[in-house]
């Protein structure tokens, strides 16, 4: 059986030989000060490390990487034109996207720091805003060969990322700040609704323009908002179902009509009572599966809703990776592994990207140790 193979299987919810694996996605990758430890320990040094996101701070993988680790999936992602900067940037120094959204370097984080929409107070303030062209945002050069190159050899699960994130909710508050949207999604629908129509049309073309490109054959195709905090959802399940779930479930059914891949979706924290609805609007694959979350236990989920979603990560980032012995690591995948793979539905990665105090043994721990776990 090879990677493709495998990961199809678990999509479908068949088991297939051990547990899928994933590594170098947009939420499955390392943050660049992470991947230059990891390649000095597994003596790559001579492997340049390449810029995936510099809102993010993070790396591609080097294919050597991801042959060591046995990784089953490739991603297939646009190179950012619009915003591009060459080096990382230095700490404390503050950026601007394309969007106007500001932020700044601080332990190595880009941390939110400038909502342009923050003191809107009228529609017109929301039009008249300078927003990016998604026609020109990112450079599709070469992506539908590189992808048709993979899908013909047939090795791999091919994952889709659209070049942004494919958000709506997340990308409105950046704009407007955390808590003025969420009071708008209460107390002024209105503001709420055209930000939200203004992101969902660029997510739209975007999904479009690249789907065009690569859609036919991906396996996978990501979407992304986080939408809970660590105790419950951000929002009401019925503000969720008056304010946001009506602009992904336009997002998704318009991805749907470009691939026949799998609508993945990111979001982290505690977001049970959200999953009816997000199963209701086409989301077939969850991630990151924060476990630590409040009613995201891993074998109440895969109970819950086993037949309906695959799960996808789950490999805890906050205290088992960076904080946790080897031994810490190897425990915490047997038991993911367990609640989540049993019938198929589970590939393995970790909690959203690893972040700069995870040390590279974890990182050997965590896929060695699924390359040969049985349950």
């Amino acid at each position: 059986m090879n990677s493709k193979e495998r990961v199809l299987m678990a999509l479908n919810h068949e088991e297939p030989d051990r547990v899928p694996m994933d590594l170098g996605g947009r939420q499955t990758t390392l943050m660049i000060p992470a991947y230059e430890k990891l390649k000095k320990y597994l003596g790559y040094e001579d492997i340049p490390t390449k810029i995936m996101s510099h809102i993010w701070q993070t790396a591609y993988m080097d294919e050597r990487v991801l042959q060591h680790f046995t990784i089953d999936t490739r991603h297939i992602r646009p190179k950012n034109k619009a915003f591009a900067p060459t080096e990382p940037f230095a700490e404390d120094e503050v950026f601007i996207d394309s969007w106007g959204v500001g932020r700044k370097i601080s332990n190595g984080y880009a941390n939110l720091c400038k909502y342009p929409l923050q003191k809107a107070t009228s529609l017109a303030d929301i039009e008249n805003h300078p927003w990016p062209n998604p026609d020109e945002e990112f450079d599709y050069t070469g992506l539908r060969e590189h992808a048709q190159t993979l899908y013909n050899k047939g090795e791999y699960a091919l994952v889709g990322c659209m070049g942004s994130p494919g958000n709506t909710y997340e990308q409105a508050w950046y704009l407007r700040g955390l808590s003025e949207f969420l009071l708008d999604t209460v107390m002024n629908k209105d503001m709420a609704h055209a930000l939200l129509r203004r992101v969902v049309d660029h997510r739209k073309r975007n999904a479009e323009l690249y789907l065009t490109q690569v859609g036919e054959f991906l396996d996978v195709i990501q979407v992304a908002d986080d939408l809970g905090a660590q105790n419950t959802s951000l929002m009401s399940p019925a503000t969720y179902r008056e304010i946001i779930k009506p602009y992904q479930a336009e997002l998704i059914a318009h991805i749907k009509t470009f691939t026949k891949a799998k609508v993945y979706h990111h979001s982290c924290g505690s977001i049970a009572n959200l999953l009816d609805d997000m199963i209701d609007i086409g989301i077939e694959v969850l991630n990151p599966v924060q476990a630590t979350a409040v009613g995201m236990e891993t074998d109440k989920l895969k109970q819950r809703f086993g037949d309906k979603l695959t799960f996808w990560g789950a490999i805890d980032t906050f205290e088992v990776l960076p904080n946790g012995s080897v031994a810490d690591v190897q425990k915490e995948v047997k038991k993911r592994i367990t609640d989540l793979g049993t019938g198929g539905g589970y590939v393995l990665g970790s909690v959203h990207n690893m972040q700069i105090d995870v040390p590279p043994e974890n990182v050997e721990a965590m896929f060695q140790t699924a390359l040969g776990f049985q349950r």
